[in-house]
């Protein structure tokens, strides 16, 4: 019989610890910088989870404390959660008390779900940090940052309880991809205002996070006269907030392939590159695919068979991936196969990325050019294995139903590639058919999806 969850110690489940005060309190402690000040995004939905890993080294990698990016991640889901983990990313959990469900009011739709959730990552978590004595320096995932995000805030810090980012003069709505909230008595009854109010009302008709936010900072938005009711129409103490632009040391992923470019440069200077294209082991094996024509069910076979090899005649063997171009400068694999998905399922100590026979370091690695035999041992082999395509036999049984279902969920193919400087990203189903059932605007000239 399953104990009652309020019967449940935090220790008894790894979710309720990584929800809890006191994990949130010790993030703090450790990721903080000396000023108090820590940098956190969100995370959840079905793409955006899958940018944890560069998003998390693009902040090691602009910190000035070595080792520490003053930073962690805060997952709206437990998937999330599993990915952080699995990733080396410290992790907040933010999730809602039975309490708090019951309180929900204005349930419109389930698609919603997946923004309110988003929007109490927000609110309740800013809340938390402000109140045990931190900054925080919210940042959404698609924004990719140039430089130090500390270094871009506005002076003098300690003048602004919030700084914003807006829309550059495109319309007067605050934007809430990006803000600082610096720890102050204002801010502290300021967020945890905002976040009870979302708590209830977050899944209204027409609410969403920067809407609301707009309003409680009495900016342009305004809130129906019964959600004025409910909130109350005044704020004590006032907030001191300004809006801030942040430069151009800030590029956004859907609209600038700046980003891009940042993410590829993490991925090869990061602990990726040290996990994927480092570690030389005695023992590898690959198939030379240049057919970058080469159709996606034919692709998809061939990894599959080179998969389940492993498992089988070829244990104690990395496999090096095929590249499926002749030139992998002109046509990376990134730019082909969705590789973020592909490496949470296959991981360095399944895989190399086809340029590892080319680095510098691995060439004296001996090649052995082969076709694969089923009744051969390969044993005594040491290097790299390089067997013949025509030899591969495609009809392999599975070593279970679950390995075979992580080999089809793993492999997202772009087609034709995005080119050498863009990645193949998986994509949400639905998120526009979302988007447009949320954010219908009702007159609104400025629609709250457009920021």
């Amino acid at each position: 019989m399953v104990p009652p969850q309020d019967k449940l110690s935090v220790k008894d489940n790894m979710f309720n610890y990584l929800s809890s005060d006191n994990h949130l309190r010790s993030l703090l402690t450790k990721q903080a910088n000396q000023q108090r000040q820590v940098l956190a995004t969100i995370m959840g939905g079905d793409s955006y989870s899958l940018f944890t890993w560069d998003w998390y080294e693009r902040m090691l990698e602009l910190s000035s404390d070595v080792g520490n990016c003053h930073c962690f991640v805060i997952a709206i889901d437990e998937i999330d959660v599993i990915l952080a983990i699995r990733q080396g990313v410290p992790v907040y959990y933010s999730t809602f008390s039975f309490d708090d469900q019951i309180h929900w009011t204005n349930v419109i739709d389930a698609k919603q779900h997946l923004l309110y959730r988003e929007g109490h990552a927000k609110f309740q978590t800013t809340a938390k940090i402000v109140q045990m004595g931190y900054s925080v320096l919210i940042s959404e995932t698609d924004v990719f940052w140039m430089a130090n995000p500390f270094d871009q805030l506005k002076q003098p810090l300690n003048e602004y309880d919030l700084q914003i980012s807006d829309h550059s003069g495109s319309h007067a709505r605050i934007n809430i991809g990006i803000f600082f909230a610096r720890s102050t008595k204002a801010s502290s009854i300021f967020f945890a205002h905002v976040a009870q109010f979302w708590i209830r009302y977050g899944k209204g008709t027409f609410i969403t996070d920067q809407r609301v936010l707009d309003a409680m900072l009495n900016n342009y938005d305004r809130l129906k006269p019964i959600y004025q009711q409910a909130s109350g129409k005044k704020l004590s103490p006032p907030l001191n907030w300004t809006t801030h632009f942040f430069g151009h040391q800030v590029s956004h992923m859907m609209v600038d392939g700046g980003a891009f470019y940042l993410f590829k440069q993490a991925a090869q200077l990061g602990m990726r590159s040290k996990k994927f294209y480092g570690g030389v082991k005695p023992k590898f094996f690959t198939v030379n695919i240049t057919d970058k024509e080469m159709k996606i069910n034919e692709r998809n076979l061939i990894l599959r068979a080179l998969l389940i090899l492993q498992q089988s005649k070829l244990l104690n063997r990395i496999l090096i991936l095929p590249a499926f171009t002749d030139n992998l400068t002109v046509t990376p694999l990134p730019s082909q196969l969705d590789l973020r998905k592909f490496l949470l399922y296959w991981t360095e100590k399944s895989v190399r990325l086809p340029d590892f026979i080319f680095l510098e370091k691995n060439m004296s690695i001996p090649v052995t050019s082969t076709s694969f035999v089923s009744a051969q041992n390969y044993d005594d082999i040491v290097g790299i294995l390089d067997l013949s395509l025509d030899s591969i036999p495609l009809n392999l049984t599975a070593p279970s139903p679950e390995f075979e279902v992580s080999i089809r969920d793993s492999m997202f193919w772009c087609s034709p590639p995005t080119g050498a400087d863009a990645h193949c990203t998986h994509h949400s189903r639905g998120l526009t058919l979302t988007s447009e059932l949320l954010f219908s605007c009702g007159g609104d000239s400025n629609s709250p999806c457009i920021t």
